[in-house]
């Protein structure tokens, strides 16, 4: 079994794929497929698109973390280029927060309600509750993907994902909602005029009102725009790995064809989003969730490219391996990602940090094989 880990060279966005070879068989799982600020792809992206896949590959599963356009507007252009898709697990948001995650993506009710046309399963991943407290990741549910029916469900927060129950891999997505601070914007709104059937009536009636809720949120809202991400986990579950690292794309440079692959500790890997880490007890509820998997991480998405405001120190302690950290973010964007703050924390406790751009030598490549 060989896991080909690749977080592509598309700037300002997430583009971040799996390729699983096991038994004669290959599975392709992604995480997000978006760059820049358009409804759009840009041709960047699609290129990049093009060059991974072809006509008759099958995406087995399709990850989104959330619903800004640079995570997913190279959605539709992915879905063209292949034969199916055939999962896809999204963050559950519920109908009266439509309007929440429409001020970043007018296209968001659309696209939500149309996710059974995209893919045969979908599956949106309820938030964590308290009762989540009392759970042990063993206590719940493992959905085997080969052996599912089409539909659309809900599912637990941290319910399990196998491609096959005889493959020694598995996808855990965490959801940790941020309910408690939309409801304090949403008494806000109500408090300055803005009625919740406002708020409820689509797009059309929230156009009217996004200067005032922008300016509500950004003082409400810690972290402004940032909303709900998917965490996702993706590793092993009992097997041992070898792993080797690889900054570069090769078939561009074909005279340094020979360049090494470095080796480094675990196979597991955390995918943030634009999550923040700040949030109340994420990374201890997480940590207590994965249970013996968060020993399996040793590679980590820094959240939101990077911005200091969705970054968290405690990260590092999440277990006592050395990590390697990676950042996606555009060599021009104007928010200053990444910070410079973030970069010197993570250098100075001792981890390898990849910064991943537009440029074509800045894609990181894993490569991930089963020993036993």
């Amino acid at each position: 079994m060989k896991v080909t880990r690749v977080i592509h060279p598309i700037g300002q966005g997430a583009f971040y794929s799996e390729r699983i070879e096991c038994d004669d068989r290959t599975y392709n799982i992604v995480y997000d497929c978006g760059s820049g600020n358009f409804n759009k792809a840009p041709k960047l992206l699609e290129r990049e698109i093009a060059s991974c896949y072809k006509k008759n590959d099958v995406i087995d599963i399709l990850f989104i973390s959330h619903f800004d356009n640079d995570h997913i507007n190279g959605i539709n252009e992915l879905r063209r280029h292949i034969s199916e898709i055939k999962n896809v697990i999204v963050p559950l948001i519920e109908q009266d927060d439509f309007w929440f995650y429409s001020i970043e993506n007018n296209e968001f009710e659309r696209f939500y309600n149309s996710l059974t046309e995209l893919a045969n399963n979908v599956y949106k991943v309820r938030p964590a509750s308290e009762d989540d407290k009392y759970y042990h990741l063993n206590d719940i549910g493992l959905i085997d993907l080969s052996e599912s029916e089409e539909g659309s469900f809900e599912v637990q927060n941290a319910t399990k994902f196998s491609l096959r129950r005889s493959i020694d891999w598995c996808y855990i997505p965490f959801n940790y909602d941020k309910k408690t601070r939309l409801n304090i914007l949403k008494n806000e709104l109500v408090k300055n005029g803005i009625s919740e059937k406002d708020l409820t009536s689509g797009w059309d009636v929230v156009e009217h009102h996004i200067d005032n809720i922008k300016k509500a949120y950004k003082s409400v809202v810690a972290d402004g725009a940032n909303k709900t991400s998917l965490i996702l986990y993706s590793g092993g579950v009992v097997g041992e790995y070898e792993c080797w690292q690889y900054q570069g794309c090769m078939c561009y440079y074909p005279r340094l064809y020979h360049r090494p692959f470095y080796r480094y500790d675990k196979e597991g890997c955390l995918y943030f989003g634009d999550n923040d880490l700040n949030q109340s007890n994420i990374l201890y509820d997480l940590k207590r969730k994965l249970n013996s998997l968060v020993e399996r991480v040793g590679t980590i998405q820094v959240p939101h490219h990077g911005a200091i405001n969705n970054f968290n120190d405690d990260i590092f302690a999440i277990n006592n391996s050395v990590k390697m950290f990676f950042v996606s973010f555009g060599n021009k964007n104007t928010y200053r990602h990444p910070s410079s703050g973030v970069v010197a924390e993570i250098l100075k406790n001792g981890n390898g940090l990849f910064e991943v751009t537009e440029e074509m030598d800045s894609a990181y490549i894993q490569i991930i094989a089963k020993v036993s």
